[in-house]
């Protein structure tokens, strides 16, 4: 298991693209960001590294530890992985999924702040954010410059409206069977 993922990564690599695709699955049915993040981890081993870091992140955020000194905590117990390891990355995400409270853009600062992947985490935590928020609910200085409308390399998917993709999905995830 772990699809594409294992044609370039191994181990924890594997886990974190389970983990990130459980993580915005859930976020649909997910009550609350908390209840994602425990719902992504039951795609992955409990026992794995990636697996302790989020439970780390998320024990810190419950303790109530500041996000600057839980990042600094996170930084030192995940020190020589590397800016793009799968396991640090995880930590920044969890930590601006966890720390945001629910606000759409105070997520995104947050994991974007805290560095590394941040174009693969901020995308990340867009759409857990944005899931949970719902499109209606997304602040217009995020919707409005986009103009409804997808600039991608894809083939035959550039130019095409954001709302069109939504129908879309949405017709196959209530498809029968």
């Amino acid at each position: 298991q772990g699809g594409d993922a294992v044609l370039s990564h191994t181990g924890n690599g594997v886990y974190g693209a389970q983990w990130a695709a459980a993580l915005i699955a859930a976020a649909f049915t997910a009550p609350t960001v908390r209840s994602a993040v425990d719902t992504a981890l039951t795609v992955i081993p409990a026992s794995s590294r990636l697996a302790r870091t989020v439970r780390r992140v998320a024990s810190l955020h419950e303790a109530g530890v500041p996000w600057e000194d839980a990042l600094t905590t996170l930084a030192d117990e995940t020190a020589g992985l590397g800016w793009i390891h799968t396991v640090p990355n995880a930590a920044v995400l969890t930590a601006g999924l966890l720390y945001g409270e629910g606000d759409f853009t105070r997520t995104l600062a947050l994991t974007v702040r805290g560095g590394l992947d941040t174009d693969s985490n901020g995308a990340t935590a867009g759409s857990v954010a944005g899931v949970l928020t719902g499109a209606a609910a997304l602040p217009a200085q995020w919707k409005d410059p986009l103009e409804d409308t997808v600039r991608s390399a894809v083939f035959g998917f550039d130019g095409v409206h954001i709302t069109e993709l939504a129908d879309r999905t949405l017709r196959l995830v209530t498809l029968p069977g």
